[in-house]
């Protein structure tokens, strides 16, 4: 009987250091904010344009026409994302359009 409480405790024991263990090595994920998430596809979409519109600097009816495919295709990728409304995309568009 002594011996069955024995492998209990340990039991115990063994379950409460597996859950601290798994507890402690789970990696912690910061939520962003709307507003953060905002300013990184911004971001991104920026960055994309610059990179896009870089090699084109001569020739201004390139540049033009690439710059607004990009932003259709932005227009359109921000119009499948949940995150953003329509008067949001429009405000992004526009941001984008004046660089």
């Amino acid at each position: 009987m002594d011996s069955e409480i024995v492998y209990s405790l340990v039991g115990i024991v063994i379950f409460i250091l597996i859950v601290i263990f798994t507890l402690r090595s789970g990696s912690i994920n910061e939520v962003q904010t709307k507003e953060d998430k905002r300013y990184q596809i911004i971001g991104e979409y920026k960055k994309q344009l610059r990179v896009a519109l870089e090699p084109l600097q001569n020739d201004k009816k390139a540049m033009i026409a690439k710059k607004s495919e990009l932003l259709k295709k932005f227009s359109n990728e921000l119009a499948m994302n949940i995150f953003f409304d329509n008067d949001e995309i429009r405000e992004i568009i526009e941001d984008l359009s004046k660089d």
